[in-house]
């Protein structure tokens, strides 16, 4: 990210909640007689027959609050990504749009010819986007302050969020996007896997790429191994992430990215070596919470929180929006200790702060097909003055397409949406501008049985998903399209 800087340091509208979604809903306003001609044929019908009896929408006018279009509006479904967008207005109204993570490093003792006569302790705050080059110039800065090796010990301190194995248990272990998290993140809890071909065999590297900068990790193991499935397996031993990989699997050579599950000690092995190449010489760190009477020496402050949240919503990684929700949930005093009882928390604030009752929030990032939000939850949310404020030049605009998949030249239209995605399940969410009106939608649908059904070994790319989403897509965009072509 184009991110950061461093630091060396010595009233609400009325409640809009109700206890079950309508389930009918008003006539849009029409001016002519050929809009309400084109009115009276329910939108229902541009729902796609395999998705129709899994599917529920909701249109409301934001100015009002009427309901004026839907369909199954209290089916409540997964919301799956389009969850953070509630993330990020709890995160904006909770942290305010100017919060900064911060990184930090402390000693306890003084500095004496370069040596820390103490220990050295590498402090995170949570930041779900520190990365290597990042970390690289943290150590820049601590050798700018005079530091130069340390007489004690140097510890890692991620207890700044719970410590959490991994986003959601039902995904498979080598998936990229679900990994573990706690206070002291680097790469987005990823290190990266190379492959090539070797005589005999494979060369098999790990490591903590950044744009300058790319230290090998050891802290983690991984090897090639004769078998044909799975293609990964992975387990933990002796406190260090051990992967295996089938040969089979590997052919002319490649890489991607892996999770970590152990985040502080790979933050900690890479701030050694980063460290060392910087001119600051560390022994190898052990996990420990700084003491009260540490002194910080140097600093990294993250983006603005509303730079974070625009990107959360461009880019939707999952372990920003599970730090910046827990977060959120400790700034109001819950201390959660678990992604669930977070969701919680933010499902007790969208109650008590956008009007909106009975939202099931599992988590902040939507990956889980536990959680349950209907299409007039979703809607009814983004309706409120608070979500308008809270999403304010952060939601993305999203491209509306005619029926052979091309751009349409919207005029004066405007809309700015969130997608979300699992296999079998999709859900939109955002608003329709028009004629100086606007709008809040939601669209959600999910297969439940076809989820449920998906062998493991199938559960990264299971068959029949991909065609299942485009059809989702499709009707996406009908509804969009009927919509725009009704409300004045």
């Amino acid at each position: 990210m184009d991110r950061r800087y461093f630091i060396a340091s010595v009233a609400a509208l009325p409640s809009l909640a109700w206890a079950s979604p309508p389930n009918t809903a008003t006539r849009p306003v029409l001016r002519n007689a050929a809009n309400f001609q084109r009115a009276v044929l329910s939108s229902a019908r541009l729902l796609d027959p395999a998705l129709a009896n899994i599917t529920g929408y909701a249109l409301f006018d934001v100015g009002s609050g009427e309901m004026l279009d839907s369909y199954q509006p209290d089916l409540a479904l997964p919301p799956a990504s389009v969850s953070k967008v509630i993330t990020a207005i709890y995160a904006r109204h909770v942290l305010g749009p100017d919060y900064r993570f911060v990184t930090r490093l402390y000693v306890t003792g003084p500095v004496i010819d370069g040596v820390v006569q103490g220990d050295l302790y590498l402090v995170g705050g949570g930041d779900p986007a520190l990365d290597t080059d990042e970390l690289a110039e943290l150590a820049k800065t601590a050798v700018s302050a005079g530091v130069r090796a340390v007489a004690g010990r140097f510890f890692v301190d991620g207890s700044a969020l719970p410590e959490i194995s991994e986003i959601d248990p039902s995904q498979p272990d080598h998936l990229g996007y679900n990994p573990s998290i706690n206070g002291l993140n680097l790469n987005f809890n990823r290190v990266y896997f190379e492959w090539k071909p070797i005589a005999g065999g494979y060369d098999l590297t790990l490591d903590a790429r950044g744009l300058q900068n790319k230290p090998l990790v050891r802290w983690i193991d991984i090897r090639a191994e004769d078998r044909g499935a799975p293609v990964f397996e992975y387990t933990l031993a002796n406190g260090h992430d051990r992967w295996s990989v089938a040969k089979s699997a590997l052919g002319n050579g490649g890489g991607r990215w892996l999770p970590v599950r152990q985040p502080a000690d790979y933050a900690g092995e890479v701030f050694q070596t980063l460290a060392a190449a910087a001119g600051l010489r560390l022994p190898a760190h052990t996990r420990g919470k700084v003491p009260s009477q540490a002194v910080e020496i140097a600093q990294f402050q993250s983006n603005r929180m509303d730079e974070v949240l625009r990107w959360l919503l461009k880019y939707s990684n999952n372990l920003t929006a599970e730090c910046i929700g827990l977060t959120a949930s400790q700034k109001l005093g819950g201390h959660p200790l678990s992604l669930a009882t977070s969701a919680d928390a933010m499902g007790r604030w969208v109650r008590e702060n956008l009007g909106v009752s009975g939202v099931d929030f599992k988590n902040h990032s939507g990956l889980t097909d536990r959680a349950r939000v209907s299409a007039a939850q979703m809607a009814g949310m983004l309706t409120h003055s608070r979500s308008q404020t809270g999403l304010n030049g952060i939601l993305q605009t999203f491209g509306l397409v005619d029926r052979s998949g091309d751009s349409v030249n919207a005029g004066d239209v405007r809309v700015t949406a969130k997608t979300g995605t699992l296999n079998f399940t999709r859900g939109l969410a955002g608003y329709l501008e028009k004629g100086g009106r606007k709008y809040a939608f939601a669209i959600l649908s999910a297969d439940l049985a076809a989820r449920a059904n998906i062998p493991l070994e199938q559960r990264e790319r299971p068959r029949g998903a991909k065609t299942w989403g485009g059809k989702a897509k499709r009707q996406e965009q009908a509804l969009l399209r009927h919509w725009l072509e009704v409300i004045s």
